[in-house]
């Protein structure tokens, strides 16, 4: 799948326009019908080149910032806390700035710049219809996992 467009959202700096390419190429490349969004089981149809090809985007315009394998490290750190998944996702949600004291960001919320907290971009969770929820973690272990099995293979 072609990333072209995404990359030069981000090279124009057009944070919310380059989130909303992800969430689309994302979407285009997982989602089978059915559910609004991608499921936990759908995760595993998403091509490794696509997830390569997305994290470097991010990263290269981003110097390291932001990505899906800056957020899949931090992920890693926390989950290696051996914390309980609604809390492990609260502990990433607040590092990676998806959670404040209102709970779960929702896509007007996440910041159109390049200065949030390392992992900040792009928002994975807008590829679910709904952020707090069990269904929402679920999928989103299922998707690092993904991408990490992806990142592994070289």
């Amino acid at each position: 799948m072609d990333t072209g467009a995404l990359e030069a959202l981000l090279v124009a700096g057009e944070w919310r326009a380059a989130d909303d390419e992800t969430r689309r190429l994302l979407l285009g490349a997982g989602d089978q019908g059915g559910f609004a969004g991608l499921e936990s089981a759908e995760t595993a149809l998403l091509d490794c080149a696509l997830l390569k090809a997305i994290d470097r985007s991010w990263s290269n315009a981003t110097e390291g910032r932001y990505g899906i394998e800056v957020q899949s490290r931090i992920l890693a750190e926390i989950r290696g806390e051996g914390l309980p998944r609604k809390t492990t996702w609260r502990l990433f949600g607040l590092r990676v700035g998806w959670v404040d004291s209102n709970g779960w960001a929702e896509a007007d919320d996440v910041l159109e710049m390049a200065d949030g907290p390392p992992g900040h971009l792009p928002w994975i969770p807008g590829t679910m219809p709904t952020v707090a929820t069990g269904r929402t973690y679920d999928m989103l272990f299922e998707f690092y996992k993904r991408f990490d099995e992806c990142a592994a293979d070289g």
